[in-house]
């Protein structure tokens, strides 16, 4: 709480003394080509990628009118370029008079072309990756889309693994990641809103929603946020996350990620909204809730028995995985009396020699499996793994053998480590809460375990994303909504949206049961 007032704090004094950014004033395009293009040279400085080529387009009556095809290197696709572009004007003819218009409409090839009169407007396209024409003694351009820099070919999803379901990912690409989409949602009301977000990297942004279904206060609040946000650069999903979160120093995140199109689709669907950001594979989903990080897109393709019995197991590692060395410490420095006979010689026999206390040891090798999985991940892809794997076995027998750590103790952070993985999407959640609890396990002991999960408690329910209960369907409860919370239930039981998400269109089926025969 005392962050948080700082932050507003902050937040009001920054908002108080900044000055609001204002958008450069329109330029008009010069009617002198010359101009033009001197004009060109000063906004780009002349860089190596930057191309302006002059060329002659031949009019009736054997009249030439100068023009200038400007483009960046790289950003365009050449052979669409010269053959769609540049050589229909060198061999067409057309009526010199509205000679934009005859150009776009009878001389241009490619699928999308478009008339501005805004200088500023034709620079921000060519940084885009278009091709833009300059004509002699006219206030106007046409913009060219030929679109065609490099990138990453669809590929398999590294994030959110499974053994069943599609194996497509989203990439670094906007209009990749659009068309994945649409793909999966054939529905005309799927509406992509496009924005521009940071000042200075002018990165591209659309705003994903399904019309009917998405409550337009949802929209509407996701649109301010994202209008709120001023700054020079995006550079990733990750800094519009940031901006928009309801609660920025919470453990839990109020914003969802996914780089899967079939579950982003199942999330709009529901009546949410998506961010899609250009250069980014992970699009932001909005309102997230609690209860969607136990929930694997292999949960829906795989029968529900199987299903429901994965996500319980889900809910009881999670809770063992930030719990369990805040526990140990408790019971081995506070309450031994509470640890059976036989266990407690055991580990009295297993901790002899051990210079250091329990909160200690669990402490030191939980500090220690931190940094090599730090290590694993950032290390390269072939080594890593190896890294994470050999470095934890040698070091856990080495501590072990030479009496720095106990045996339980290594046993008891590997049972933690396996169970925060079970739950990869909010494993730094996990990690954060596990020394939370640890802490207090160790200088209060079970009255601290208490206290925290009566904290975790108030805290979960407490949070909102996006006006929506972090905490539902738990509290409020919505029973109606609790067949896809601890358990899933049969598709063909979940008749209904989640509760508040899509109120015109609440029924999402109306199958008949199977037969049970």
């Amino acid at each position: 709480m005392i962050l948080e007032k700082l932050f507003k704090k902050l937040k009001y004094n920054n908002s108080k003394m900044g000055l609001p950014y204002k958008e450069e004033a329109s330029t008009k395009i010069p009617y002198i080509i010359d101009e033009t293009q001197k004009l060109l040279k000063e906004r780009f400085l002349s860089s190596g990628d930057f191309v302006v080529r002059r060329i002659y387009v031949s009019c009736y009556c054997n009249a030439k009118k100068c023009a200038l095809l400007a483009y960046l290197d790289g950003m365009v696709r050449q052979d669409l370029l010269s053959e769609s572009i540049i050589k229909p004007l060198l061999h067409s003819a057309p009526s010199a008079k509205e000679l934009i218009d005859n150009i776009n409409e009878y001389v241009l090839t490619t699928g999308e072309v478009k008339k501005e009169d805004d200088f500023e407007k034709a620079v921000a396209s060519i940084l885009n990756g278009d091709c833009v024409l300059f004509l002699e003694n006219c206030s106007q351009c046409s913009i060219i889309s030929c679109k065609g820099y490099e990138k990453r070919a669809v590929e398999q999803p590294s994030y959110d693994v499974s053994m069943r379901g599609p194996r497509e990912s989203f990439n670094e690409n906007l209009r990749t990641n659009t068309t994945l989409l649409r793909r999966r949602v054939k529905n005309s009301n799927l509406v992509f809103e496009n924005m521009v977000v940071g000042r200075k990297t002018s990165t591209n942004i659309a705003i994903a929603y399904i019309n009917g279904l998405a409550e337009q206060k949802l929209v509407k609040e996701v649109k301010r946020r994202l209008g709120n946000i001023n700054v020079d650069m995006i550079l990733e999903s990750g800094y519009i996350e940031e901006y928009m979160e309801d609660r920025p120093f919470s453990v839990f995140a109020t914003v969802g990620i996914t780089e899967r199109p079939d579950v982003l689709a199942a999330k709009l669907m529901e009546g949410r909204v998506a961010i899609i950001v250009d250069g980014s594979p992970f699009v932001l989903t909005a309102p997230y809730l609690f209860v969607e990080a136990f929930q694997n897109p292999e949960d829906y393709y795989t029968r529900t028995v199987y299903a429901g019995v994965v996500r319980i197991f889900r809910y009881i590692a999670f809770f063992l995985s930030i719990m369990v060395p805040g526990i140990y410490v408790a019971l081995t420095s506070f309450h031994q009396e509470l640890i059976p006979t036989s266990l407690l010689f055991s580990i009295a026999a297993s901790s002899e020699g051990v210079p250091f206390g329990s909160f200690a040891e669990v402490m030191l090798f939980l500090l220690i499996f931190e940094l090599l999985k730090e290590a694993g991940i950032h290390m390269p892809k072939n080594i890593g793994q190896t890294i994470s794997i050999v470095g934890g076995l040698v070091l856990g027998e080495a501590a072990i053998q030479a009496g720095l750590i106990g045996a339980p103790v290594v046993i008891i952070i590997a049972f933690t480590a396996v169970s925060g993985f079970v739950v990869p999407t909010i494993s730094n959640e996990v990690t954060l809460l596990r020394w939370i609890f640890l802490f207090l396990g160790g200088f209060l002991g079970g009255f601290g375990i208490s206290v925290g999960i009566i904290g975790l408690t108030i805290h979960i329910t407490g949070i909102e994303s996006f006006g929506y209960s972090f905490a539902s369907p738990f509290m409020p409860c919505r029973p109606g909504d609790l067949k896809d919370a601890f358990i899933r239930a049969p598709l063909w039981m979940m008749r209904r949206r989640p509760y508040g998400m899509a109120t015109q269109d609440k029924v999402r089926e109306n199958t008949p049961m199977p037969p049970d025969k």
